[in-house]
């Protein structure tokens, strides 16, 4: 499709701001029709506002799955403005020839540095001495008053050694931390990679939780990782280990981590992300040792635009007649031509 014919036909629904580059962008190629709002979208407004729309810009809170599809069958493309796309259905839109695209590579930096801020937080209790001076307890110095971890020396373990993983890692270095790993893919040129990068040493998940001080989750939310930290692991951790999610919420079990903060079996968390958002657990709220974010991994003013800028890019190049290279189910590729041709 040519970009002229495009911008006469092509129309897209956005569930919420952009970045004035990518709307511009868009707005040039499409007929954009935008959510103003931060606040979430009910499914039902979506649902409506997506008749007769060919693309769907949307944000990790936004679930897409075969309801949508079938309701709104003329949509051929999701563009997620996250990394993550835990909350589409990608089965769903294989069967429905729905191409998704994501956002890779350009949070990296922003979710590195978010985790590298919740580690210290937790571990030197930054936190909880804020409160202290604030409720005016504070009476002088004290030998034993609010002591936390070094981090030079110690050992970190990360969950998922991916992009992210990776910028954890180059933190890590910096801070004089040791790393151990644990990563999916069964890959040895990459891991002797990751060996002369970092020193890093792959190990097995249950060693990587008896031998870390602190763990930091990097990886994806599958169906495979669901849970994948839970009451077992928790048992493995040393009763000083510091556990840093800015990953999934429900890449960890949270009532087993909370049963952990409580009974003392491990010292601290930084969180960013919580199994069921935004709700965040009373029991959890009301641990001193506890460290908590409102899922802003990626909110610097750079990266958002970043993740806008690629999401639209995507977009165009796929309604183009390229496949993008963020494409998550590029295997659809065939199938999102034909209903292009189609007019579907």
């Amino acid at each position: 499709m040519s970009k002229e014919r495009a911008s006469k036909t092509l129309k897209v629904f956005v569930t919420g701001k952009l970045s004035q580059k990518a709307f511009d962008a868009l707005q040039n190629f499409a007929q954009v029709d935008a959510y103003e709002s931060d606040d979430p979208m009910p499914r039902e407004q979506v649902e409506a506002r997506l008749e007769g729309k060919d693309a769907l810009v949307c944000i990790l809170g936004d679930q897409v799955d075969a309801a949508l599809f079938q309701k709104r069958p003329q949509l051929k493309l999701v563009a997620n403005v996250a990394v993550g796309y835990d909350n589409i259905n990608v089965a769903d839109a294989n069967e429905a020839g729905v191409l998704i695209t994501n956002t890779p590579g350009v949070l990296d930096n922003a979710t590195a540095d978010l985790a590298f801020g919740l580690l210290l937080a937790a571990a030197r209790r930054i936190v909880e001495a804020d409160g202290f001076v604030r409720r005016g307890e504070w009476t002088g110095w004290k030998r034993e008053l609010m002591l936390g971890a070094e981090l030079n020396g110690k050992t970190l373990g990360i969950v998922g050694m991916g992009r992210i993983g990776k910028a954890v890692a180059k933190r890590a270095r910096a801070f004089g931390l040791n790393i151990i790993y644990t990563r999916k893919c069964d890959d040895a040129k990459t891991d002797g990679e990751l060996k002369k990068a970092f020193d890093a040493q792959r190990v097995s998940l249950q060693d990587l939780c008896k031998l870390s001080d602190f763990i930091s989750i990097n990886c994806p939310l599958r169906q495979e990782t669901r849970h994948l930290i839970g009451k077992a692991e928790f048992a493995l951790m040393q009763a000083h280990c510091v556990l840093v999610n800015t990953s999934r919420g429900a890449v960890i079990d949270e009532e087993a981590m909370i049963d952990a903060l409580e009974q003392k079996k491990i010292a601290s968390c930084g969180l960013d992300v919580f199994e069921r958002e935004p709700l965040v657990p009373e029991r959890l709220m009301a641990l001193p040792n506890v460290v908590l974010a409102p899922h802003i991994g990626s909110a610097t003013k750079e990266t958002r635009a970043g993740m806008d800028e690629l999401a639209v890019k995507g977009l165009l190049e796929a309604f183009s007649g390229k496949l993008p290279a963020n494409a998550v189910n590029p295997d659809v590729w065939n199938k999102f031509a034909e209903k292009l041709k189609s007019k579907v």
